[in-house]
């Protein structure tokens, strides 16, 4: 559990290359990350069994959910549902807040 984090005090870890993620907070059945991504950076198509959702904080994207493509841009907002494929590709340098439910204990800190 971490129920209070200051971003210039996490360590990001490289997704690939060009995207970072900081694992925020995480307690109950949530989770915040916050992930960078320089221009033209893909994510991998995945899915996953945790329901997100995304807000992007600055810049663009063009956000995958199943068969639909969306231009985010910053104050957009977008749910998945879990088990659904989704990607993103940043369109500019960017920033996304994904929360996710239950907590991906995939990205939980080794020492956690």
């Amino acid at each position: 559990m971490n129920v209070f984090a200051q971003i210039d005090q996490v360590t990001p870890k490289k997704v690939k290359e060009g995207i970072e993620m900081r694992v925020l907070v995480w307690a109950g059945n949530m989770m915040m990350t916050h992930v960078t991504f320089k221009k033209g950076s893909v994510g991998d198509l995945h899915s996953h069994p945790h329901e997100q959702i995304s807000y992007v904080v600055e810049g663009e994207f063009i956000y995958r959910v199943g068969e639909e493509k969306y231009h985010m841009k910053a104050g957009s907002a977008i749910y998945v549902p879990g088990n659904v494929k989704h990607q993103v590709e940043a369109l500019t340098d960017a920033i996304l807040l994904d929360v996710f439910t239950p907590i991906r204990e995939d990205y939980l800190p080794q020492s956690v």
